[in-house]
């Protein structure tokens, strides 16, 4: 399928002419490219074959991939009984190249393919060419184009299938010696690791951070509104809240001869005030006692007390020990 908007266009050198073109029809120029085609054309023939060129209309952020006949570049292929390491490819690749050309290292690009062979053994593939010649290659381009990129056929035709990304295109492409080009990719990787790593430590975090929140403030909801609750309750029930905190004064100073079993209180019904019930079981005497002194602490309440069946005699003591329901009325 023919890419209707790529993301760069193609050059295609051959000794007659100079084809501008989109990568899948650049598949196919090369393709129909004669295989004996090993003359390598001067400046003044070069000059005549861009003369062929068209006029470019292309956008200034046109990226531009340009194909030369292998023949045009210094392809050499050396067999090592070892493999490379990937980050000693570009230096080894580089002094094949200066042995090839005889071209100082600062005035060369040149782009490499180091391919496994039975045994741990390799096959280094250089191609190679002056930065002047790859300058003169891409003279028509330079001025509407930002990017551009040279490439031998043999390198191109390399993909079985489809057609190169321009990332690919840049790793294939010729280049200039880069030392620090590995360490700056590793570097690279590394911050892309350490983003990554922090974008989901803080998406973690935010996470469990916004719980928090949401559990605070549902708690915070809660305590006030049973803050509020309460103080509505005391401001309206406020003579009964009396009421009931005195008379529970009274029975948490029962004496420690006396075993409290219920207490209850109740809400008004219809405006009045109910009464309050307690049940304590203690000597009889300890109880008409405390009744005696509760009613001159309190005249106005009235106090009813009835006992139950059965009397309990403390034989160590011989006190009469009673179970008794009292209940206590605010006039």
């Amino acid at each position: 399928m023919m890419l209707l908007t790529p993301n760069y266009f193609v050059a295609v050198y051959s000794l007659e002419q100079c084809s501008l073109c989109t990568p899948l029809e650049a598949t196919k120029l090369v393709n129909k490219s004669p295989s004996k085609n090993n003359t390598l054309p001067d400046s003044s023939q070069l000059e005549t074959i861009q003369r062929s060129l068209l006029p470019i209309n292309v956008s200034s952020s046109t990226r531009m991939l340009i194909l030369v006949p292998d023949s045009w570049l210094s392809v050499s292929v050396h067999r090592i009984d070892h493999i490379i390491p990937s980050s000693l490819l570009p230096l080894a690749a580089l002094s094949y190249a200066v042995e090839t050309t005889f071209s100082p290292p600062d005035s060369l690009m040149f782009s490499y393919q180091q391919d496994v062979l039975p045994a741990k053994q390799a096959q280094l593939k250089v191609f190679a060419c002056s930065s002047e010649w790859a300058e003169q290659l891409s003279f028509p381009f330079k001025p509407s184009v930002k990017h551009c990129l040279v490439m031998s056929f043999a390198q191109w035709a390399s993909k079985s299938t489809g057609v190169f990304s321009w990332s690919q295109c840049s790793k294939q492409a010729l280049s200039v010696f880069q030392p620090e080009k590995e360490k700056q990719q590793k570097t690279q990787r590394l911050w892309l690791c350490l983003m990554v790593f922090s974008v989901l430590v803080n998406g973690v975090a935010y996470g469990y951070y916004t719980a928090l929140q949401q559990d605070s403030d549902t708690l915070l909801h809660s305590r006030q509104a049973v803050i509020a609750a309460q103080s509505a309750w005391e401001s309206s029930n406020n003579e009964d809240v009396q009421f009931v905190t005195s008379v529970l004064s009274k029975v948490q100073a029962l004496p420690t001869s006396a075993r409290l079993t219920l207490f209850e209180s109740s809400d008004k019904v219809n405006g009045e005030t109910q009464p309050i019930f307690f049940q304590v079981t203690l000597p009889k005497a300890d109880l008409e006692l405390l009744l005696e002194n509760w009613k001159k602490q309190h005249p106005a309440w009235r106090w009813e007390v009835t006992y139950s069946a059965e009397e309990l005699p403390i034989l160590s003591q011989q006190k009469e020990v009673v179970d008794a329901s009292v209940s206590v009325f605010e006039h």
